[in-house]
Protein backbone atom coordinates (compact mmCIF):
# COMPACT_ATOMS: atom_id res chain seq x y z
CA UNK A 1 0.00 0.00 0.00
CA UNK A 2 1.61 3.52 -1.04
CA UNK A 3 1.89 6.07 1.64
CA UNK A 4 -0.98 8.05 0.29
CA UNK A 5 -3.20 5.51 0.61
CA UNK A 6 -2.27 4.68 4.15
CA UNK A 7 -3.10 8.47 4.84
CA UNK A 8 -6.02 8.14 2.95
CA UNK A 9 -7.51 5.08 5.31
CA UNK A 10 -6.22 6.70 8.74
CA UNK A 11 -8.22 9.54 7.72
CA UNK A 12 -11.16 6.88 6.95
CA UNK A 13 -10.93 5.50 9.76
CA UNK A 14 -10.56 8.79 12.10
CA UNK A 15 -13.82 9.89 10.61
CA UNK A 16 -15.49 6.56 11.15
CA UNK A 17 -14.44 6.69 14.96
CA UNK A 18 -15.36 10.16 15.16
CA UNK A 19 -18.56 9.46 13.76
CA UNK A 20 -19.59 6.77 15.83
CA UNK A 21 -18.20 8.48 19.10
CA UNK A 22 -20.49 11.65 18.17
CA UNK A 23 -23.32 9.06 17.65
CA UNK A 24 -22.72 7.04 20.70
CA UNK A 25 -21.83 9.88 23.24
CA UNK A 26 -22.80 13.03 21.79
CA UNK A 27 -20.88 15.71 20.02
CA UNK A 28 -20.00 17.66 22.95
CA UNK A 29 -18.45 15.06 25.08
CA UNK A 30 -16.48 13.50 22.56
CA UNK A 31 -12.80 14.76 22.77
CA UNK A 32 -9.89 14.79 19.97
CA UNK A 33 -7.89 12.67 22.13
CA UNK A 34 -10.76 10.03 22.67
CA UNK A 35 -11.35 9.91 19.19
CA UNK A 36 -7.19 8.87 18.54
CA UNK A 37 -7.67 6.52 21.37
CA UNK A 38 -10.38 4.75 19.65
CA UNK A 39 -8.81 4.94 16.16
CA UNK A 40 -6.08 3.87 17.32
CA UNK A 41 -3.63 6.74 16.55
CA UNK A 42 -1.52 9.11 18.44
CA UNK A 43 -3.10 12.62 18.65
CA UNK A 44 -0.24 14.19 16.36
CA UNK A 45 -1.74 11.71 13.55
CA UNK A 46 -5.00 12.98 13.69
CA UNK A 47 -4.32 16.69 14.10
CA UNK A 48 -1.63 16.02 10.78
CA UNK A 49 -5.42 15.53 8.87
CA UNK A 50 -7.40 17.94 10.70
CA UNK A 51 -6.44 21.09 12.53
CA UNK A 52 -9.38 20.28 15.41
CA UNK A 53 -12.90 19.22 16.09
CA UNK A 54 -14.35 22.06 13.80
CA UNK A 55 -12.28 20.82 11.30
CA UNK A 56 -13.06 16.75 11.35
CA UNK A 57 -16.57 17.80 12.03
CA UNK A 58 -16.39 19.75 8.47
CA UNK A 59 -14.67 17.30 7.35
CA UNK A 60 -17.52 13.98 8.34
CA UNK A 61 -20.25 16.74 7.10
CA UNK A 62 -18.76 17.19 3.21
CA UNK A 63 -17.93 13.30 3.25
CA UNK A 64 -21.44 12.86 4.19
CA UNK A 65 -22.55 15.62 1.85
CA UNK A 66 -20.86 13.95 -1.09
CA UNK A 67 -22.09 10.60 -0.60
CA UNK A 68 -25.41 11.93 -0.36
CA UNK A 69 -25.63 14.04 -3.65
CA UNK A 70 -23.69 11.22 -5.69
CA UNK A 71 -26.65 8.85 -4.48
CA UNK A 72 -29.60 11.30 -5.63
CA UNK A 73 -27.65 12.71 -8.86
CA UNK A 74 -29.65 11.13 -10.65
CA UNK A 75 -33.33 12.04 -9.30
CA UNK A 76 -31.51 15.86 -8.96
CA UNK A 77 -31.17 15.86 -12.78
CA UNK A 78 -34.33 14.89 -13.77
CA UNK A 79 -35.92 18.09 -12.19
CA UNK A 80 -36.30 20.81 -15.11
CA UNK A 81 -38.16 23.60 -13.22
CA UNK A 82 -36.29 25.78 -10.65
CA UNK A 83 -39.05 24.69 -7.88
CA UNK A 84 -38.83 21.47 -8.43
CA UNK A 85 -34.83 20.98 -8.11
CA UNK A 86 -34.88 22.87 -5.37
CA UNK A 87 -37.24 21.12 -3.53
CA UNK A 88 -36.04 17.62 -4.15
CA UNK A 89 -32.42 18.84 -2.81
CA UNK A 90 -34.17 20.75 0.03
CA UNK A 91 -36.11 17.08 1.35
CA UNK A 92 -33.03 15.16 0.58
CA UNK A 93 -30.90 17.49 2.88
CA UNK A 94 -33.66 18.02 5.47
CA UNK A 95 -33.64 14.18 5.98
CA UNK A 96 -29.87 13.95 6.19
CA UNK A 97 -30.42 16.76 9.05
CA UNK A 98 -33.07 14.15 10.48
CA UNK A 99 -31.43 11.31 10.34
CA UNK A 100 -28.71 12.47 13.04
CA UNK A 101 -30.13 15.71 14.57
CA UNK A 102 -27.33 15.68 17.74
CA UNK A 103 -24.66 16.11 14.70
CA UNK A 104 -26.76 18.55 12.74
CA UNK A 105 -27.24 20.30 15.98
CA UNK A 106 -23.64 20.29 16.68
CA UNK A 107 -22.57 21.02 12.94
CA UNK A 108 -24.86 24.00 12.87
CA UNK A 109 -23.18 25.42 15.87
CA UNK A 110 -19.69 25.16 15.07
CA UNK A 111 -19.69 25.71 10.97
CA UNK A 112 -22.71 28.14 9.75
CA UNK A 113 -20.85 30.30 10.37
CA UNK A 114 -18.12 29.23 8.29
CA UNK A 115 -19.58 30.51 5.20
CA UNK A 116 -16.03 30.32 3.43
CA UNK A 117 -16.12 26.30 3.76
CA UNK A 118 -19.60 25.97 1.62
CA UNK A 119 -19.08 29.27 -0.45
CA UNK A 120 -18.26 27.68 -3.79
CA UNK A 121 -20.55 24.84 -3.37
CA UNK A 122 -23.55 27.51 -2.34
CA UNK A 123 -22.90 29.73 -5.33
CA UNK A 124 -22.83 27.30 -7.85
CA UNK A 125 -25.87 25.40 -6.23
CA UNK A 126 -28.03 28.94 -6.28
CA UNK A 127 -26.67 29.69 -9.50
CA UNK A 128 -28.10 26.31 -10.92
CA UNK A 129 -31.66 26.88 -8.88
CA UNK A 130 -31.31 30.11 -10.71
CA UNK A 131 -30.64 28.80 -14.29
CA UNK A 132 -33.72 26.63 -13.76
CA UNK A 133 -35.78 29.16 -12.66
CA UNK A 134 -36.07 30.25 -16.51
CA UNK A 135 -38.94 27.63 -16.79
CA UNK A 136 -41.24 29.48 -14.46
CA UNK A 137 -39.70 32.78 -14.92
CA UNK A 138 -39.27 33.44 -18.71
CA UNK A 139 -39.72 37.09 -18.40
CA UNK A 140 -37.20 37.70 -15.25
CA UNK A 141 -33.84 38.38 -16.11
CA UNK A 142 -30.40 36.18 -14.33
CA UNK A 143 -30.06 39.31 -11.64
CA UNK A 144 -33.53 38.52 -10.94
CA UNK A 145 -33.78 34.80 -11.06
CA UNK A 146 -31.00 34.95 -8.63
CA UNK A 147 -31.73 36.75 -5.91
CA UNK A 148 -34.95 34.40 -5.77
CA UNK A 149 -33.04 31.31 -5.93
CA UNK A 150 -30.72 32.87 -2.83
CA UNK A 151 -34.07 34.19 -0.94
CA UNK A 152 -35.12 30.11 -1.40
CA UNK A 153 -32.33 28.84 0.47
CA UNK A 154 -32.43 31.64 3.12
CA UNK A 155 -36.10 29.76 3.84
CA UNK A 156 -34.36 26.78 3.89
CA UNK A 157 -31.88 27.55 6.39
CA UNK A 158 -34.44 29.35 8.82
CA UNK A 159 -36.54 25.76 8.36
CA UNK A 160 -33.77 24.07 8.80
CA UNK A 161 -32.64 25.73 11.81
CA UNK A 162 -36.01 26.12 13.43
CA UNK A 163 -36.94 22.30 12.64
CA UNK A 164 -33.44 20.84 13.95
CA UNK A 165 -34.65 23.31 17.46
CA UNK A 166 -38.12 21.57 17.55
CA UNK A 167 -37.66 17.70 18.49
CA UNK A 168 -40.86 17.17 17.78
CA UNK A 169 -41.00 18.31 13.71
CA UNK A 170 -40.07 15.96 11.42
CA UNK A 171 -38.04 16.44 8.11
CA UNK A 172 -41.24 16.41 5.89
CA UNK A 173 -42.82 18.80 8.46
CA UNK A 174 -39.89 21.26 7.58
CA UNK A 175 -40.13 20.51 3.88
CA UNK A 176 -44.29 21.75 3.86
CA UNK A 177 -43.54 24.73 5.52
CA UNK A 178 -40.48 25.77 3.06
CA UNK A 179 -42.56 24.50 0.05
CA UNK A 180 -45.16 27.23 1.29
CA UNK A 181 -42.71 29.84 1.16
CA UNK A 182 -41.02 28.98 -2.01
CA UNK A 183 -44.53 28.55 -3.63
CA UNK A 184 -45.52 31.89 -2.15
CA UNK A 185 -42.95 34.22 -3.37
CA UNK A 186 -42.94 32.55 -6.96
CA UNK A 187 -46.87 33.34 -6.87
CA UNK A 188 -45.75 37.10 -5.82
CA UNK A 189 -42.87 37.04 -8.15
CA UNK A 190 -44.84 35.85 -11.37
Amino acid sequence: MSRDQQKQQTREVILQTAQRLFQEQGYEKVSTRMISKEAKVAVGTLFSHFKDKQALTLALFHDKVDARLAEHAAFLSQQTTGLGYFLTFADFFYQFYQEDRAFSVALMQNALFDVSYFQQQLEGFIQQVSDKLAVELPNKNNKQRYVIAKAWFGFYIFHLLTGLSSPTTTARDWSSALRADCQQLLTTIQ
